[in-house]
């Protein structure tokens, strides 16, 4: 008898340990796993309408008026009870002024599309756990190859009419603002070139677009290149004032994107010549000389007339909104770079540049440029911009080194995106 009981509770205990097994498993099996973006249920998206209809919709279902081109939207659902899960849009939560609502309140279609999506501009927000090797590895396991290059979405994009049309204004460089009046009308305006860095070209352009046809005024404001300072106020100073880009007081650029695309620019820049001035960007007020064997350092003085061609491929990278691969000639320098606008990697919006001038008029000069974007709060979130900004070079010692270092500044004034591109 004695052992028949103690075998009654024997097996009373197998079920019981049984039992505690199965419900560890379910549990388990309802955890999230890292690696799988579907089974995250606290998570953040640094979402874009050209990225899927979904962020489109969503700001339907919330009703936001006028619509967001780009945002983060916060979604959690990790509370069993429907009535606590939620979704916001904006860089915080707890912000505010960001616009919350019921995770219940959007369509089935637009809350299946948020789980499910599994792109890199998707963030887990639960605490995960790190390893020694999260240090150096733990980017490299959230990027997915085929994000790294993808073709462009943006129709504008790859258009001869519309390849000005740019909601970005950088402080030094880059491409000029272009803001559409309609479609393939529409004015631009840009500080020093696509190709110049922090005070490297003095040079302003105002200009007029129209079907592929670009007419602009270009002029200079000299502080840009550090015209105005002497050889011995800049022996302390982040930047040289060798190896930079003078422009004429005034001139015209004529450029024409060929009605194949956009990936052939073509053009001329003319010097306005005046009366009793002297043509060209005339000499730096300071001259410097190479330490060792006392040769001018050089500088770009550009005059007279000058063919402007640029080839370049546009594409994304890491679901950039605007990049671009180039080779180009420019005020008889030879160019060739890459620059990215707005690319997201594992919860990162950033800009970044790489430019080569090779020699011809100066000394081959490479400037590496960063911008990190994702700063500001609410709506304001990837409005600008900022960071650091170098250009290497022969130096007035004979070695190759830092020419400048400085930072750099962008502003994203709007969205422009027709309504076919929103859908």
């Amino acid at each position: 008898m004695e052992n028949k009981t103690n075998f009654n509770l024997f097996v009373l205990l197998m079920i019981g340990l049984f039992t505690i097994i199965l419900q560890n498993s379910s549990i388990f099996a309802q955890n999230e796993d890292p690696n799988n973006p579907r089974t995250w249920k606290y998570f953040k998206i640094l979402a874009r309408t050209e990225d899927d209809s979904i962020f489109f919709l969503v700001q339907d279902d919330l009703g936001i008026d006028p619509k967001l081109e780009s945002f983060n939207i916060i979604v959690n659902i990790s509370d069993p009870n429907e009535q606590n899960q939620y979704v916001v849009i904006g860089a915080d939560e707890f912000d505010p002024s960001a616009t919350r609502a019921p995770f219940s309140q959007l369509s089935k279609k637009v809350q299946t599309g948020l789980i499910n999506w599994a792109g890199t501009n998707k963030e887990n927000l639960n605490p995960k756990k790190l390893d020694y090797a999260s240090v150096f590895i733990d980017v490299i396991r959230q990027i997915k190859i085929k994000e790294f290059i993808a073709p462009p979405k943006k129709e504008r994009a790859i258009r001869n009419t519309t390849a000005y049309i740019n909601p970005y204004f950088t402080v030094f460089g880059w491409e000029p603002l272009g803001i559409p009046v309609k479609r393939s009308i529409g004015f631009t305006f840009g500080m020093g070139n696509k190709y110049s860095g922090p005070f490297e070209s003095d040079e302003i352009s105002a200009g007029f677009n129209m079907l592929g046809v670009n007419v602009s005024y270009v002029t200079r404001i000299r502080e840009l290149n550090t015209h105005d300072l002497g050889s011995d106020s800049v022996e302390n100073k982040p930047w040289k004032q060798y190896n930079a880009i003078f422009m004429p007081p005034r001139g015209l650029k004529l450029t024409y994107v060929i009605p194949l695309g956009n990936f052939l620019e073509v053009g001329v820049y003319s010097e306005i010549k005046e009366t009793g001035v002297t043509p060209g960007g005339g000499p730096p007020l300071y001259v410097f000389r190479n330490k060792k064997d006392s040769t001018l350092m050089p500088n770009n003085i550009v005059t007279g007339s000058n063919l402007i061609a640029e080839f370049r491929y546009p594409f994304r990278m890491f679901g950039s909104t605007r990049t671009q691969f180039y080779v180009s000639y420019y005020m008889n320098e030879t160019h060739i770079g890459l620059f990215t606008r707005e690319s997201r990697l594992v919860g990162s919006v950033f800009d970044f540049r790489v430019n080569a001038t090779l020699k011809k008029i100066r000394n081959f000069q490479l400037l590496v440029e960063i911008m990190v974007s994702d700063i500001a709060e609410s709506f304001a979130n990837n409005s600008f911009a900022v960071g650091p900004s170098i250009r290497l070079s022969k130096l007035d010692t004979g070695k190759f080194g830092l020419l400048s270092a400085f930072v750099n500044f962008r502003f994203k004034l709007g969205d422009y995106y027709d309504e076919r591109e929103k859908k």
